[in-house]
């Protein structure tokens, strides 16, 4: 098992570059779990793309539908959240609270976890060059997002 944050899960529905490729992979070969939040903050990742212009909404819209059907083990907050509160901001804090509680990794792409002092959770940053961060667009070699959410 492995808690995904939303950086994972958005690289994951519309990333197009090695990173999310890599995400991909990871995600696969595990049980995903999220705190309930993480749909929320995957749609407002996803209007952010598309009021930017950086997604189209079709995309948009498959990657929810995509989401909606994803086998994600979602759970309530934990009290953590709270004594994490000096360090991290509360959204980002649920993350790595579940990670805590579950006694799993959690699956990022998000660097500044990496640097929160006093967490009790493994880091499985999921890493990129500068050429290859935030390719939402581009054309996937291989296999599709959709194609693997028959995996998990």
């Amino acid at each position: 098992m492995i808690v995904i944050d939303t950086s994972a899960l958005v690289e994951f529905l519309v990333g197009g570059d090695a990173r999310a490729d890599r995400v991909r992979t990871t995600a696969s070969a595990q049980t995903l779990a999220a705190p309930h939040g993480i749909d929320l903050e995957c749609m407002a990742a996803l209007r952010g793309l598309t009021r930017g212009g950086r997604l189209p909404e079709d995309e948009a819209e498959r990657a929810l539908q995509l989401l909606g059907r994803m086998d994600i083990r979602r759970y309530e907050h934990t009290p953590r959240i709270w004594q994490l509160r000096h360090n991290m901001w509360p959204h980002d804090a649920t993350y790595a609270a579940l990670a805590e509680l579950l006694d799993v990794p959690l699956m990022t792409v998000d660097k500044k976890f990496t640097t929160v002092p006093g967490l009790r959770c493994p880091m499985h940053l999921i890493d990129c060059s500068p050429q290859t961060q935030g390719h939402w667009r581009q054309p996937r070699p291989g296999r599709s997002p959709s194609d693997f959410s028959q995996d998990i």
